[in-house]
């Protein structure tokens, strides 16, 4: 038969199941630790700092004057609820912000000037020329003066500009939410590993040696599969309340009934925790074994869940192109009526 619908593939598929479904579980909980520890946020204002803390506004004055400014102005103040930090910042809302802050350092804000060839240049960008040469040199006046330079000192290109900067700095920002994101998730995989016993060797063994379970195991795994691939969008759909993010997610991160009562059989400490089935007490070998049956798991957890998802679509595809004909849906057996005369 070869390995389609072997019972290798079928252990294979089960393992898979497995993994995808505890790391829907470990995406959840770090989610929920997110939401808690304001993650999104604190990263944020990280950001923000780094490109804005080194810039005085006045003579002697400190690196952090811009960036406090910056805090109480009223469009970052008017995103605040319960003094907490918004979790989310437009480019647009940046680039108001910045610009704003250095106009009002123009000490002839709104006067008409002419340049070289006699012709009057934009107010606008006038005064937010003069509110960079007002203030002490620092990150933002550097980064101001070369893109109004670049933008050839037109007003909206030095704000495009200004928010593809910000951009690029949030891109920045998501690599550190990601890789903290990937610390998180590999501590939540051990707890659920360790709590629910998941030792991949204990879980092949049981798929191996109980044709029922692992019946019931693929037969979850196939419905699984027809389910969307888990995701997690992250939303603001309420621009007055940045700092409380939407986590929404689709049917794909949601464990049915009969998916949670397979890991209960697949899972858990059946056995003891000291002694085994027999009464006898584990040995070091035995430890050993599960040990490294724990970190298979959270080796195979911290791919993710999509990738689990992914895979298993692949297993589920080889086991239906493999089915022998008596295994293939038959429609009702007819019924043995006499043949008419």
């Amino acid at each position: 038969m070869g390995l389609f619908n072997s019972t290798v593939l079928d252990v294979a598929i089960g393992l898979v199941f497995v993994y995808l479904l505890l790391a829907i579980l470990c995406t959840a909980a770090n989610e929920w630790l997110a939401a808690l520890t304001k993650t999104r946020a604190k990263f944020l204002k990280k950001g923000l700092m780094q490109l804005l803390d080194n810039q005085p506004t006045s003579k002697d004055g400190s690196p952090d004057e811009f960036i406090k400014e910056f805090f109480l102005h009223p469009l970052i103040t008017g995103m605040m609820k319960d003094d907490k930090d918004p979790a989310y910042l437009s480019a647009r809302t940046f680039a108001a912000v910045v610009t704003d802050l250095v106009t009002a350092y123009s000490p002839a804000k709104g006067v008409n000037t002419t340049d070289e060839a006699g012709n009057s240049s934009d107010k606008a960008i006038a005064d937010l020329e003069r509110g960079l040469m007002a203030i002490p040199p620092g990150d933002i006046q550097r980064v101001l003066s070369a893109l109004i330079k670049h933008s050839t000192g037109d007003l909206p290109k030095t704000q495009e500009a200004l928010e593809a900067w910000f951009n690029d700095a949030m891109d920045r920002v998501t690599g550190w939410y990601k890789r903290r994101t990937q610390v998180w998730t590999l501590i939540v995989a051990i707890l659920i590993t360790v709590v629910a016993n998941a030792d991949t060797i204990s879980i092949a063994r049981r798929l191996w040696t109980d044709p029922v379970m692992r019946s019931a195991v693929v037969e979850q795994a196939k419905v699984r599969a027809q389910k969307p691939p888990p995701s997690v969008t992250i939303e603001y759909p309420d621009p007055d309340d940045p700092a409380n993010p939407q986590v929404t997610t689709n049917e794909g991160n949601v464990l049915s009934d009969q998916e949670r009562e397979v890991l209960g059989q697949v899972l858990g400490w059946h056995d003891g925790v000291l002694h085994d089935q027999n009464g006898i007490r584990w040995s070091g070998r035995v430890w050993l074994g599960r040990l490294i049956g724990w970190l298979l798991t959270v080796l195979a957890l911290s791919l993710g869940a999509p990738f689990w998802f992914d895979l298993l679509n692949k297993f589920i595809n080889i086991r239906s192109a493999g089915k022998s004909p008596d295994e293939k849906a038959k429609g009702p057996e007819k019924e043995n009526v006499p043949a008419k005369a």
